[in-house]
């Protein structure tokens, strides 16, 4: 502990040699940007630091090797990832998250498949963008995740091969290739990979009911434990070709093909005693949920250049079409002799259907010297087809549940256009932009014959500025206004079955929570940045529950509460403590405080939460590197949850063999097993508990191969 507080210590007081590079936008690489970046560490750097985001190379992180896209941004300074899946950054959850500079439409569940199933191995970088410009999608009151994948483009024939295995608690292995072959005006390109992800979870769930909100008197206890298993195999790949028409203009298709099945099978217990701690009711329960995935995009796009000086277009055409299958069982069976409690065997058909087109038209156009306009169109149209039936059996007779089953169908359109401006003078540099968004929203219920429409239109403005004091000094600030939609599964008024005993139900009254975000910040050389942010968000989505102790089940909706306030202090700071070892470190210190009543007069407490980074490199020899990386966050709000403290220590360890062509890394991610999910909550007349103990520690060998 000495040791690691002397290295947070030396981190914050030693600035050693750094190095600045040109700031480029990965997302638009034609975007004109006058914002200068901060670089955290030398040769290869781990993390960048711009005034907008902040860029994690994971390309160059030896403990990411190996493994997923979920477990590297678990690991991202800032992102908190939750025990499904759900993204959060500086402490707030509603994040947009891109591929390639491309907004996802996929639901939470089908999203952290996804992730789930994408190797670390063919991902370049991930960008954490808290305030984006008018030029961006408004979606997302945190901000935007933005996951760069690997695209060769070197001449000739290049690429890589990658295979790794992991242990866990169960096995886990991923292999790939990666190709690309350009020959003068012509390119091809495409990648391919094969995921099996075993994984290993024990759940424990403790929910007390009072007589009243004063919470004096206990009427029920409520103990659940579960233990699953949940392997999870995907197969995806992508094909594209690239053609320079002309000098000016150059053209892209491709096809990007993600399959994948994954199943959760839970064995567990259920106990319910009352007041006086007697037995009332003790099952036995199985829940098996299989799903299963075909999901293709086709896309194209283009990039002509007018002129010398800046000026060009470019366009964007996609469209998506998703498959998903859900078939559930759940089952309980009485191990209490004394209970005559009978719970009828449950199972679930949750076939959906998915059809996106978006297409984006986008212009750059300098003006007078150090200035230019960018302006643009885009459309996006949305369809999601859900027909879900539930049974129940009785008697061995499966029999339709009338409460749960449901044909939903859910339309989107959302239109945009924006303009941005950007002026560059000597040392003050500033960007504005004004968004607009119209968005219709048709949701029919075919079983209940009803339908549901809303439109509205809004308004996202933005601004960036920077300031430089000195050639080594620099002032910036930002503010955007953002939005988050509630999606069709938070509307869809329907019950989805967890297990047994707890449900879902979405609230078809959600409206969406407007954010506004402001930020301010100092820069020293390339060291050293120290930031403060402030946020207020309206309509605040916050999870609540409902026990219903005549059948003991629990059911959880979300509703809009009337505020919410997000403000912290972020510092990101690099030292060189000797030549072979570095150290970044990641300091962000936030609270969360919620306005409103959730149930009855309860309010949820603000937490003042410490979240803390501190990535060791070592360059042991030319061809032998090291890492050892920190992660500590203190207890934080949730929602209507408290999540209690974690804590994660990785290592890793890199060799380049085979006359620098191949390179073999071994890694070990949490460590001492700490870096789990416990979240407790005490609403009127309720208390919960619950533990999720997560297969975090994985011990990972990886090999890749340079074609």
């Amino acid at each position: 502990m000495k040791n690691f507080i002397t290295s947070i210590m030396l981190a914050f007081s030693v600035y050693g040699y750094s190095q600045t590079e040109k700031e480029t936008d990965s997302i638009v690489e034609t975007s004109i940007n006058v914002l200068e970046e901060i670089v955290i560490t030398k040769k290869k750097v781990l993390y960048t630091q711009k005034s907008d985001r902040l860029v994690f190379n994971v390309e160059n992180s030896i403990v990411s090797e190996g493994g997923t896209a979920l477990d590297v941004l678990s690991r991202a300074p800032g992102v908190v990832v939750s025990q499904d899946g759900e993204l959060s950054i500086r402490g707030q959850q509603g994040v947009g998250v891109m591929i390639n500079g491309k907004l996802t439409q996929l639901s939470q569940k089908e999203l952290a498949n996804y992730l789930k199933s994408t190797t670390s191995s063919n991902i370049k970088q991930i960008e954490v963008i808290t305030n984006p410009s008018s030029k961006y999608d408004a979606t997302g009151k945190a901000g935007i995740i933005n996951i760069v994948l690997k695209k060769p483009n070197a001449g000739g024939l290049k690429g890589t091969v990658f295979t790794n295995y992991g242990r866990s608690r169960k096995n886990r292995t991923n292999s790939g290739i990666n190709l690309n072959y350009n020959k003068e005006k012509f390119g091809v390109y495409g990648n391919y990979s094969y995921t099996f992800r075993g994984e290993e979870e024990r759940k424990e769930f403790n929910q007390n009911q009072y007589t009243d909100a004063s919470r004096q008197q206990i009427l029920s206890k409520n103990h659940q434990t579960s233990t699953t298993n949940e392997p999870l195999t995907s197969n995806n790949f992508k094909i594209g070709t690239t053609y320079e028409v002309s000098p000016k203009t150059n053209l892209e298709v491709y096809v990007d093909a993600k399959l994948g099945r994954y199943e959760n099978i839970a064995n567990g217990r259920n106990t319910l005693l009352n007041a006086m701690d007697q037995v009332q009711f003790d099952a036995a329960t199985y829940n098996d949920s299989k799903e299963k995935w075909n999901d293709y995009t086709y896309a194209f796009s283009g990039v002509h250049k007018f002129n010398s000086e800046g000026k060009n277009m470019s366009f964007d055409f996609e469209y998506e079409t998703s498959k998903f299958r859900s078939n559930q069982f759940q089952s309980a069976k009485n191990i209490d002799p004394s209970s005559t409690t009978n719970i009828n065997d449950r199972r679930g058909f949750i076939p959906s259907q998915l059809r996106v087109f978006t297409g984006k038209v986008d212009f750059t156009n300098p003006l007078k010297e150090k200035q230019s306009i960018e302006w643009g169109f885009k459309a996006s149209v949305k369809n999601n087809d859900n027909p879900s039936v539930y049974e129940y059996n009785e008697n061995n007779q499966w029999i339709v549940d009338l409460n749960s089953t449901n044909h939903f169908e859910y339309k989107e359109q959302i239109y945009a256009a924006y303009a941005n401006y950007k002026y560059q003078l000597e040392k003050f540099n500033i960007q504005g932009g004004l968004r607009s968004e119209y968005t219709a929203i048709n949701i029919l219920q075919k079983t209940l014959n009803e339908e549901h429409k809303d439109d509205y239109l809004k308004w996202f403005p933005s601004v960036s500025m920077k300031y430089e004091l000195s050639s080594n000094h620099s002032l910036h600030a930002s503010y955007s206004k953002r939005i988050n939609r509630p999606s069709q599964f938070d509307l869809n008024p329907f019950r989805f079955y967890d297990d047994s005993f707890n449900y879902s139900q979405g609230n078809p009254n959600l409206i969406p929570e407007i954010t506004h975000s402001t930020e301010i910040g100092y820069a020293w050389k390339s060291a050293f940045m120290a930031s403060l942010y402030f946020s207020k968000t309206k309509d605040v989505f916050t999870e609540v529950y409902v026990y219903n102790p005549s059948n003991n089940t629990t059911v959880t909706t979300q509703i809009n509460v009337d505020k919410s306030y997000n403000y912290g202090a972020n510092i990101t700071n690099t030292a060189e403590i000797y030549k072979w070892w570095a150290v970044n470190t990641l300091f962000n210190v936030f609270e969360n405080r919620f306005m409103g009543n959730v149930v009855n007069t309860d309010k949820i407490d603000p937490i003042v939460t410490l979240n803390l980074s501190v990535q060791n490199s070592f360059t042991i020899t030319e061809s032998l590197k090291a890492e050892a990386n920190v992660q500590y966050q203190s207890r934080s709000n949730l929602g209507i949850y408290e999540r209690d403290a974690f804590f994660d220590f990785s290592i890793g360890i890199s060799k380049q063999v085979l006359s620098n062509k191949g390179n073999i890394k071994f890694n070990i991610t949490d460590i001492f097993n700490n870096n789990n999910f416990h979240i407790n909550s005490v609403i009127a007349q309720t208390s919960i508990n619950k533990r999720y103990d997560l297969d975090n520690r994985i011990a990972t060998i990886a090999f890749t191969y340079r074609i």
